[in-house]
């Protein structure tokens, strides 16, 4: 399996994928229904034959077909099956599993309507075989089956649905593999159609079989978080998180687009995106930084993020020497607008002693700015000024100050003067 590719030059950010085809009209190939297994290669076709059953002997008619004499047609089976009351059958699990495995293989040979009616009959057959085959190979096998039927009919939804199933029910399903790569395809289908076609979240769809009834765009997000949370040391978990972060910063979401970079960053240490996610994980804090007014905190990692990549990251930095010098200088154009705008907060209220710390800060850290050249020249200014203001109410300080001209208070404490007052009218 090919891994996603992705450069960064001259601050232009191109990603090439070559998971799949993003244009759905054309088709892989798909042989018969084969089994996967975790290494990507396909074995022998599966079959199931019967347990106990000696050659020349078969199931009843009825145990195979799901009919018996008091249901003919089979509806009542059926019903049986929607809602659930089913009891194991693994013989009719077997046969209806065969009568799909037909049809499938047919559907993908044949074209339009025909190839319509096949394989919707085959995935209703797949499900049938898994309800009659619980906790068991035969349905693990269908509802991934059943899965690449609707995929195959572009019902990418109900597709969706299926292997969301098969992975719930089998976490270490050995579909695991194939299953992240269409839920791939089909979000990057998803992300594709939003950017083309603009619509609310809120917005039914009731008209097209290929998107979600709500949100695209979430929808396709979703599937990119299922693949990095059902199988963390697949492949395509860091490519999943790589492509979520690149959606959210192409729509301006840059806080998601943050927690998904250094996701990848923390995350997949030893993924071939490492050097992506650190230089626009250095651009998206930049972007998350509302200015000098609001919290630094941000900009403060940008910076020692970008520290990081001189040093992790020799080889590609002199690559990216360009984008590389324009990022640092932008965080040192807000670091030195941080602290001229601190320093002229407190020399705007006459504290000049907090405004000559920070305008000195601006000249040792920033020498070379424009900023450094206003800074030496307002501490010019101000020098010999008071450290602090005088306060505005410094004459009735003084004022209160005169003890001379405000009567002595009494040497007599007051509870002797209570006393005093009881004996004087004792004595009365």
């Amino acid at each position: 399996m090919m891994k996603t590719t992705t450069i960064v030059t001259l601050g232009i950010l191109s990603t090439a994928s070559a998971i799949g085809c993003t244009n759905f009209g054309q088709r892989d190939p798909v042989p018969p229904p084969t089994v996967f297994n975790p290494t990507g290669s396909e074995v022998s076709q599966v079959s199931y034959e019967e347990e106990g059953v000696q050659r020349g002997q078969s199931p009843e008619a009825g145990e195979a077909t799901g009919n018996s004499w008091w249901d003919p047609t089979g509806v009542g089976a059926k019903t049986l099956e929607v809602t659930g009351n089913t009891s194991e059958n693994k013989a009719l699990a077997k046969n209806l599993f065969k009568q799909a495995e037909t049809l499938y293989e047919q559907g993908m040979a044949a074209e339009g309507k025909e190839r319509a009616a096949k394989l919707n009959e085959a995935a209703g057959l797949f499900k049938r075989a898994g309800v009659y085959a619980p906790d068991s190979a035969i349905e693990e096998d269908s509802l991934m089956y059943a899965g690449e039927c609707y995929f195959f009919l572009d019902n990418y939804p109900e597709a969706t649905k299926q292997y969301d199933q098969l992975v719930k029910k089998y976490q270490n399903s050995k579909h695991l593999d194939a299953v992240g790569a269409r839920r791939f395809k089909l979000a990057r289908y998803w992300l594709d159609r939003h950017s083309k076609e603009r619509s609310w979240a809120i917005q039914p769809n009731f008209t097209d079989e290929q998107l979600p009834l709500f949100d695209r765009f979430g929808n396709a997000i979703k599937l990119f978080d299922l693949i990095r949370l059902d199988d963390p040391t697949g492949d395509l978990a860091d490519d999943a998180t790589l492509a979520a972060a690149n959606a959210h910063f192409r729509e301006g979401n840059f806080e998601s687009a943050d927690r998904f970079y250094t996701d990848l960053r923390e995350n997949f240490p030893t993924s071939e995106h490492q050097f992506t996610a650190h230089y626009l994980g250095v651009v998206t804090k930049l972007k998350v930084y509302q200015g000098p007014e609001y919290d630094g905190k941000p900009l403060e990692e940008a910076e020692k993020l970008l520290t990081r990549i001189k040093r992790q990251f020799p080889d590609k930095t002199q690559e990216n020497m360009k984008v590389i010098e324009k990022l640092d200088f932008d965080i040192r154009a807000a670091q030195a607008e941080r602290l001229w705008q601190k320093a002229a907060f407190y020399d705007g209220r006459a504290e000049y002693q907090g405004a000559y710390h920070y305008y000195a800060q601006v000249i040792d850290k920033f020498p070379s700015s424009n900023m450094a050249e206003a800074a030496k020249k307002r501490i010019d200014e101000i020098k010999g000024r008071p450290g602090t203001p005088v306060p505005p109410a410094q004459f009735l300080y003084g004022w209160l100050e005169r003890k001379k001209d405000l009567p002595i208070p009494s040497q007599t404490p007051i509870e002797n003067i209570a006393t005093r007052a009881d004996d004087d009218t004792e004595t009365r």
